[in-house]
């Protein structure tokens, strides 16, 4: 398959209706006009909303949901039960990317700052992953390779 440098803008306005432009444009498109901007603006809201209808944004959401939790574990932070907001924590990373105690302290900063940021960087990896999957399932369908069907529900 050749890729274009539409399929990629068309992928990062994807990833998020209110975002995508600017998405767009930190991966080093340049800004569309004010008529392309609306239609590329209809375009993503017309995919999500297909999608959202069909239910493939919900099944797409529950799969970002168990990669987040793999991805940003919450195992990463201190038992909860033995810290107080205000109690100050280090926070390091792993020098050699294995399981070893070889941490290099980054900062000191209190538990509730630590549990806010945590939470942020989960809740950002969510959103990361639902547009990556809703972006590639919506070049599936805008290129014929996957179509959708539906059926009358019963009365």
């Amino acid at each position: 398959m050749i890729e274009t440098s539409t399929d990629k803008r068309n992928f990062y306005l994807m990833l998020s209706p209110p975002d995508g432009q600017d998405i767009a444009i930190g991966a080093g498109f340049s800004p569309s006009s004010e008529e392309v901007y609306d239609e590329e603006q209809k375009d993503v809201l017309r995919s999500w909303s297909i999608l959202t209808e069909s239910g493939i944004v919900e099944s797409l959401s529950e799969a970002a949901d168990w990669m987040s939790d793999i991805m940003v574990s919450d195992t990463m932070l201190p038992d909860e039960g033995d810290m107080e907001d205000d109690e100050i924590v280090g926070v390091g990373f792993d020098m050699d990317n294995h399981d070893s105690d070889d941490f290099m302290s980054v900062s000191q900063i209190p538990y509730g700052e630590l549990r806010k940021m945590h939470r942020q960087i989960k809740d950002s990896t969510y959103n990361t992953v639902l547009g990556c999957l809703v972006s590639a399932v919506s070049k599936l369908l805008d290129e014929d390779m996957i179509g959708l069907t539906t059926y009358p529900f019963p009365d």
